[in-house]
């Protein structure tokens, strides 16, 4: 859950370049195969990224003689549609970067290969509900793209005092800050309502913090409607714009921040390099807090996210091979330690995970903590959970719309949650 589309300075590309380029340990591809080219899709559009993936693949083809990697960008909203699409016409890219929740329904279509049948792979090392989002009846389908991460709230340190208030802890200080920081000139939240993941997503702290099942069983039950009611609100205030109906949580609502336009944010740290390019840094211009939960003292419950590599069956063995060692050369402890970094995640290893605590700012503390202890957005639902997030976030566009109220928006869920659990 991580995109940008704003235009990055060759300078620091530039930069990250040089860096990723003095990491080692790619080994030669074992296949005797030549001029073998690989496709790969995803929807990374950060300026870290970017330019890492770039750097990366470059990296990687000088060590692979006649491997070329050709990457192609599908909006994050389009990727899922175009990779079943593909899938359904035995096309897929040879290497998929899929968001992790979506990974279960890569497998059902049977386009995809086990890549513990690949030669190299190894689960040795990583977080158990990491790599266990590819595990479907014994075989492992995926490895990590750069770690894994989650969201938190990101407030406007000169708003906040210019306005005199404190950042939010409850839904009660959220609704009074969010008041107080509007103006003329800004809103005091940027909220992302836009048909697609990225919405249920930011929406699952507040529902889940506030008792709502990892399931969504309960979502039409007291915490999804006072979950629900909570954003309905904000927008019925006059602190969140209804624009947040087309609002991507990055770069649409992001930017709003990043440009002034919003006095907090619910996201993530994959924002941070671009705040930074926008002269926004940590304890001078932005602060991060948990995001809000209903009542003091209620532990705050994020989603698990990140996304997975996967290999497809196109192009043949020799290809499939060459694209698992694509994806294999991504995760020696170095080449973790620069992804995490330029992504903003969490490495996805224990080991490189304390190593990373120490080098990262005090800008990742608080989403290293809820990213220890976050839900796998799958847990319990495997291909499900796609289904039941698109009710959600249906749900939450007709009551922020006004189409429905919000018990009859999240009734009209439920009924649908609940076939989708039964089948």
């Amino acid at each position: 859950m991580k995109l940008f589309t704003k235009k990055w300075q060759w300078g620091f590309a530039a930069t990250i370049v040089a860096a990723m380029c003095a990491l080692v340990g790619f080994s030669v591809v074992s296949s005797a195969a030549t001029n073998i080219t690989l496709t790969e899709e995803d929807y990374f559009n950060t300026p870290g990224q970017i330019a890492a993936l770039a750097a990366y693949t470059k990296q990687f083809e000088a060590s692979h003689p006649g491997v070329t990697v050709n990457r192609q960008y599908v909006p994050f909203a389009n990727l899922d549609t175009k990779l079943l699409t593909q899938a359904a016409g035995q096309d897929l890219p040879n290497l998929l970067a899929v968001d992790n929740p979506f990974v279960s329904t890569m497998i059902s279509t049977g386009q995809v290969v086990p890549l513990s049948g690949l030669k190299g792979f190894s689960t040795k090392g990583y977080f158990p509900a990491v790599i266990n989002e590819g595990l479907s009846n014994h075989e492992y389908y995926s490895l990590p793209v750069a770690g894994a991460n989650s969201i938190a709230l990101i407030y406007n340190i000169a708003m906040l005092k210019a306005a005199n208030v404190s950042p939010p802890k409850t839904w009660a200080q959220l609704l009074t800050a969010a008041k107080a920081l509007t103006t003329s000139a800004h809103y005091g939240i940027a909220l992302t309502c836009e048909a697609a993941e990225d919405t249920t997503w930011q929406w699952e702290p507040f529902f889940w913090s506030n008792g709502g099942s990892a399931t969504f069983a309960n979502v039409a039950g007291a915490p999804g409607v006072q979950a629900l009611n909570l954003w309905n609100q904000l927008i019925t205030d006059g602190s969140a714009s209804k624009d947040c109906l087309q609002w991507s949580q990055t770069p649409a609502a992001s930017t709003q921040f990043i440009d002034g336009k919003a006095a907090m944010m619910v996201n993530g740290p994959w924002n941070f390099p671009t705040m930074n390019q926008a002269k926004l840094f940590y304890g001078k211009q932005f602060g991060v807090v948990p995001v809000p939960v209903n009542k003091a003292g209620q532990h705050t419950i994020v989603p698990l996210g990140g996304e997975d590599w996967m290999v497809s069956k196109s192009g043949g063995t020799d290809a499939q091979q060459a694209a698992f060692e694509y994806i294999q050369g991504m995760q020696t402890p170095a080449m973790e330690l620069s992804l995490a970094k330029l992504f903003g995640y969490l490495p996805a290893k224990p080991a490189v995970a304390n190593v990373y605590l120490k080098q990262a700012g005090p800008e990742w503390g608080v989403y290293i903590h809820q990213t220890l202890y976050a839900h796998p957005r799958t847990l319990g639902l495997g291909v499900k959970y796609p289904k039941i997030s698109q009710a959600v976030w249906t749900a939450i566009q007709a009551a922020l719309s006004g189409s429905k109220s919000v018990q009859d928006a999240l009734n009209t869920a439920s009924g649908q949650i609940s076939t989708i659990l039964k089948g």
